[in-house]
């Protein structure tokens, strides 16, 4: 099988699948009215009221930001079961490696397409949920001409799904079930990494929390520089990888 049909079978495979579908669109479609909701209920209210979650205002550059936790475990779900598909009942891996018994370029494709769904995905959630929150807010910022500061935070968030995405397709890989990395990576994205980041000075260096610091406010004292924290998540991302490619193009199955 040449690269390119290798592409077309792997691209018809990941995009035709109903659960990777359904995780991508509902990313999106429930993101948006929560950020709605979340802008809106508090569009009235001055930013140091208490009935806020912080009396403490945020930066009108992160504002909205903090809607990137509910996609972060569909994200999750979506590399992992992208890893696991293929060594379910079926043995999907089988029929992959028989067409082409290249491992490195299936293992290669296979990251490449899972970065574009997910880049879509985390682009077009986030946008939609930075120009909802600023409509519904009335916080100043036209959301049809955000700044540049937000541009980079959305940028942040596109490159913080993406890792934690492939981290999570790594570990599926090397496992051959998405139950591990679900177990490992999706309580960290829940809330326990926030947790940790308050407990412990080393937490920052974990690879969610790093993630993090390309869209959180580094002022209040929790995440790395947002610069520092995408290297960090980055390095995370590629060693879990190359772990993860090496075992794959070596074993049997």
């Amino acid at each position: 099988m040449t690269a390119r049909n290798l592409l077309a079978a792997e691209a018809t495979k990941l995009f035709t699948t109903r659960i990777t579908l359904i995780l991508a669109t509902v990313t999106i479609l429930v993101t948006w009215p929560m950020a709605w909701t979340n802008a809106a209920s508090g569009a009235d209210l001055p930013a140091d009221d208490p009935r806020l979650f912080s009396s403490e205002p945020i930066p009108v550059e992160y504002q909205g930001f903090d809607m990137a936790g509910f996609g972060y475990v569909l994200i999750v779900a979506l590399g992992a079961l992208w890893a696991g598909s293929e060594y379910g009942a079926g043995r999907q891996i089988r029929t992959t490696l028989i067409a082409s018994p290249n491992r490195a370029a299936v293992f290669l494709v296979k990251s490449a397409l899972l970065t574009v769904i997910i880049g879509a995905t985390a682009f077009l959630t986030m946008w939609g949920t930075i120009v909802i929150t600023h409509a519904s807010a009335n916080s100043g910022v036209s959301p049809w001409a955000l700044s540049p500061a937000i541009w980079a935070h959305i940028a942040g968030v596109t490159a913080a799904w993406i890792l934690t995405g492939l981290m999570a397709f790594a570990i599926g890989t090397l496992a051959r079930t998405a139950i591990l990395p679900l177990i490992l990576l999706i309580p960290f994205v829940i809330g326990i990494s926030d947790l940790l980041t308050r407990l412990w000075i080393g937490a920052r260096f974990l690879p969610i929390a790093a993630g993090a610091a390309m869209y959180s406010d580094p002022d209040g004292g929790a995440y790395l520089a947002p610069l520092a924290g995408g290297i960090v998540q980055a390095a995370w991302a590629l060693i879990l990888l190359a772990i993860s490619f090496t075992v794959f193009v070596r074993r049997d199955t």
